[in-house]
């Protein structure tokens, strides 16, 4: 399904944000195969972590919520979530809207270079977990 919605009140609302640098649509939304999303994940980059992140959510997600109706709205702040979700958002996501685009693609160098680091690790961790949990050692 093509997502549709206004993206000029989009970034009206988001301008109104000056800490707020990027927003990434990702997830089932951009899956072509999915036809009727249920819900609009969104992840926003920010100059510096918000000093309250619930007070931030509050205020924008029912602005954010009028922009993408009639679907749900999942918001994640990125500096909040781990490293492979980083990853997975700005390798897989959309840009939706920016507003310092050198800043963001300075995010964007810093997360890949990390992740392609911490990947060899990552990947042991994942294999040596998933033969614990074959082996009966540990339960899911």
């Amino acid at each position: 399904m093509r997502l549709k919605f206004d993206m000029q009140k989009l970034a009206d609302i988001i301008g109104q944000y000056k800490q707020i640098v990027a927003v990434y649509l990702f997830g089932s939304s951009l899956d072509e195969k999915v036809l009727e999303p249920r819900d609009v994940d969104l992840a926003l980059l920010f100059n510096s972590p918000p000093q309250s992140n619930v007070d931030l959510y509050v205020a924008l997600y029912p602005a954010l919520l009028k922009v993408f109706a009639p679907l749900e709205v999942d918001l994640l702040f990125m500096h909040s979530v781990g490293l492979p979700l980083c990853f997975e958002i700005i390798s897989t996501g959309k840009v939706i809207y920016c507003a310092d685009a050198d800043r963001r693609t300075d995010f964007e160098d810093n997360i890949t270079r990390e992740y392609l680091d911490f990947k060899y690790h990552l990947e042991i961790a994942r294999r040596e977990y998933y033969e614990e949990i074959m082996e009966g050692n540990l339960f899911v």
